[in-house]
C-alpha cells in the first residue's frame, strides 16, 4: 500500500514538472454512480451501470456526460471479462456538443493479499469520436489498493493509477500516451452493498502535436450500489 501511494505521488510530482511552463491546469469535479449486480454462485454472469458526470473551471462548467453499461462474466473467482459500450457527450469551452460511442472489451483480476483488496484491470476500446477521421483504439490498464484503516473497519485507505495509451493516430487523437490518473482517497461502506469513495485525482494529459501539456486537480466522488 505504501509502496503505491509513493508511487502515485512521485507521479503527481514528475508529471508537472517535466511539463514545466507549457502546461495548462485547472481544477474540476467528477462524480460517479454505479449499480452493479453482486453475482451468485448459480450464474457466472452478472451487469453493471455507470452514470458519470464531469465538470471543469471547478464545477461550474459540465464537461463530460456519459453512461457505460457492462456484461461481466466470472471465470474464476478472483477473475473476469466482459465488454460493454459508452456513450459520452463532451462539451467543449469553445461551445457545441462532441458526441462519442465507445466499445470496449475488459479482463480483471482481483485478490486480497495481506488483507489488503488489490485489482488489475485491462481495458481496450474502439472509440467512435463524431467528425474523427476513424475509429480511435486505446488501451487502459490500471492497478487499484485499498485497505481498511484496521480489521473491520468499514472505512478504507485508497490509491490507484491508470494509464491510457492510443494505438493509432486519427484526426483528434495521437498515438502514444493520452493520459495517466493517480487517486488517493478514502472509502467507507454504507449499508448492506453501499459504497462512497472521495479523494484527489490527479489527471495529466501530455501535448500533442503543439498542444499544451493539461494537469487537471480533480475532487472524484464516486457512489457504489451492488444488490
Amino acid at each position: 500500500m505504501r509502496r503505491l501511494v509513493a508511487s502515485a505521488l512521485l507521479a503527481l510530482a514528475v508529471c508537472p514538472a517535466a511539463a514545466g511552463a507549457q502546461t495548462v491546469t485547472d481544477e474540476r469535479v467528477w462524480f460517479v454512480l454505479t449499480l452493479q449486480e453482486q453475482g451468485s454462485e448459480s450464474s457466472p454472469w452478472r451487469w453493471s451501470g455507470d452514470l458519470i458526470l464531469r465538470g471543469r473551471d471547478g464545477a461550474s462548467d459540465l464537461d463530460t456526460f456519459s453512461v457505460r453499461p457492462t456484461i461481466l462474466y466470472a471465470l474464476t473467482g478472483q477473475s473476469t471479462v466482459g465488454g460493454g459500450y459508452v456513450f459520452a457527450a463532451t462539451y467543449p469551452a469553445s461551445g457545441g456538443t462532441t458526441i462519442e460511442h465507445r466499445a470496449f472489451g475488459q479482463y480483471v483480476w482481483a485478490g486480497r493479499p495481506g488483507g489488503t483488496s488489490v485489482s488489475y484491470r485491462a481495458r481496450l476500446e474502439a472509440r467512435f469520436i463524431e467528425d474523427n477521421s476513424a475509429p480511435a483504439a486505446r488501451v487502459r490498464n490500471q492497478l487499484r489498493v485499498s485497505r481498511p484503516i484496521r480489521a473491520g473497519s468499514r472505512l478504507s485507505l485508497v490509491a490507484s493509477d491508470e494509464l491510457f495509451l492510443h494505438l493509432n493516430n486519427t484526426t483528434r487523437t495521437a498515438r502514444g500516451i493520452d493520459q495517466n490518473r493517480a487517486f488517493a482517497g478514502v472509502a467507507i461502506g454504507v449499508g448492506s452493498g453501499g459504497r462512497v469513495e472521495a479523494g484527489y485525482l490527479n489527471q495529466f494529459s501530455p501535448g500533442h502535436r503543439g498542444a499544451a501539456d493539461r494537469n487537471n486537480h480533480i475532487l472524484s466522488t464516486a457512489l457504489n450500489f451492488a444488490f
